[in-house]
C-alpha cells in the first residue's frame, strides 16, 4: 500500500508543468539563445533572431532615425546618385587627339607638353584655314589682259552639248582626221568693235588617266595611267583675225577642224589618244596692229580662255556607248 502511494507521488511529481511567469520566460528565451544546441530551424532560434532584429531597430531609431537605411537601400542610393552625375560625354579637343596611346599596356605614353601644345595650335589652323582642292589650272577661265577681262563667250550649241554629256560625249578620232560631232559654235560679247582678235580652239586631257567602257555596266571605267600626250597644237580659226564689229555680228563656227590620232599629222589637225578624256578650249587673243604671222605661243600673246565644261569628251576609234 505504502508503494503505491509513492509511486503514484513520483509520477504526478512527474507529470506536473511547472508555471512560468514573464520574467521566467525572458531568462529561458535568452538562456536558449545561448544554447548551442539551438539552430536556424529551432524555435529558440526563430524567436532569438526576431528579439535581436527588433532592438536593433529600436536602437537605431533612438540614434539616428533619419539617416538609419539599410546596406540595401544605401547600395541602390549610391548608384544612383553616381549615374545621376555622370557627365556628358565631352569632345576631343585636337590636343587629346594627338596625344599617343599605348594600346600595349592600356597607359598614356609620356609625351612632351610643348610639342602637345604645338600640335594642337597646328590642328586648328589647319581645320580653320585649310586651302581647296587644287584644280588643275589648263581647266580654268583665265586671262592675262584687263581689257579682255569682262569679254564673255557664249556656247551656242549648249543644249545639244548637254544632252551628249549626259549620256557621255564620244568623239571618234582616225588616221586622216575626224570633224567634231557636236560642232563648237561660239559667239563673244563685251569687245572692242575697232579691235583685232584671233579665235583660237585646242584640245587638253582632262585627267592623267585612260578609260575603258564596261558594256555590262554601260559606263566608262579607269583602265589604268594615260598615254604620253601629244604636243598641243593651237587651231585658229581660218578665217581670223576678226575685227570686233565682226565678232559682235556673227558666229564663230569650227566645223572644219579634225581630230586624229596620228602622232605624225602634218596637217594642222588635233592630236588625240584614244580611250582618254579632253576638254576643248576657246582663246580670244587680242592681235596687235601689224602681226600677220600665226600664233605659236600663247603666252606671249594677251588672250582670255574660256572654258565650257559640258563639251567634255572621250576620244574612240569606234563608238563604245551604245546607248
Amino acid at each position: 500500500m505504502r508503494q503505491r502511494k509513492s509511486v503514484k507521488r513520483i509520477v504526478a511529481t512527474a507529470t506536473k508543468r511547472p508555471v512560468f511567469g514573464d520574467g521566467d520566460r525572458e531568462v529561458m528565451e535568452e538562456n536558449c539563445t545561448m544554447r548551442p544546441c539551438s539552430t536556424d530551424f529551432s524555435i529558440a532560434a526563430i524567436m532569438s533572431r526576431h528579439g535581436r532584429t527588433r532592438t536593433s531597430s529600436n536602437k537605431c531609431k533612438d540614434r539616428d532615425p533619419p539617416n538609419c537605411i539599410s546596406p540595401l537601400e544605401k547600395f541602390v542610393e549610391t548608384s544612383s546618385s553616381s549615374v545621376a552625375s555622370t557627365p556628358e560625354p565631352v569632345t576631343l579637343d585636337c590636343a587629346m587627339v594627338s596625344h599617343p596611346v599605348d594600346l600595349d599596356s592600356g597607359r598614356d605614353s609620356p609625351v612632351d607638353v610643348s610639342s602637345t601644345s604645338e600640335s594642337s595650335v597646328t590642328c586648328h589652323t589647319t581645320s580653320r584655314s585649310s586651302p581647296p582642292h587644287n584644280r588643275n589650272p589648263l581647266l580654268q577661265e583665265r586671262w592675262n589682259c584687263e581689257e579682255l577681262r569682262n569679254v564673255t563667250c557664249h556656247l551656242e550649241t549648249k543644249e545639244l552639248w548637254d544632252k551628249f554629256n549626259d549620256l557621255g560625249t564620244e568623239m571618234i578620232i582616225t588616221k586622216t582626221g575626224r570633224r567634231m560631232f557636236p560642232t563648237v559654235r561660239i559667239s563673244f560679247t563685251g569687245i572692242r568693235p575697232d579691235q583685232k582678235y584671233v579665235v583660237i580652239l585646242d584640245i587638253v586631257p582632262v585627267d592623267n588617266k585612260r578609260y575603258r567602257y564596261a558594256y555590262h555596266r554601260s559606263s566608262w571605267l579607269v583602265a589604268g595611267k594615260a598615254d604620253p600626250p601629244a604636243p598641243c597644237r593651237l587651231y585658229a580659226h581660218p578665217d581670223s583675225p576678226f575685227t570686233g564689229e565682226q565678232l559682235r555680228k556673227q558666229v564663230v563656227s569650227f566645223e572644219k577642224v579634225k581630230l586624229t590620232n596620228n602622232e605624225m599629222d602634218k596637217h594642222g589637225h588635233l592630236v588625240l589618244n584614244s580611250m582618254h578624256k579632253y576638254q576643248p578650249r576657246i582663246h580670244l587673243v587680242k592681235r596687235q596692229d601689224g602681226a600677220s604671222g600665226p600664233i605659236v605661243d600663247l603666252e606671249s600673246e594677251e588672250y582670255k580662255t574660256f572654258i565650257f565644261p559640258e563639251t567634255v569628251f572621250t576620244a574612240v576609234t569606234a563608238y563604245q556607248n551604245q546607248l
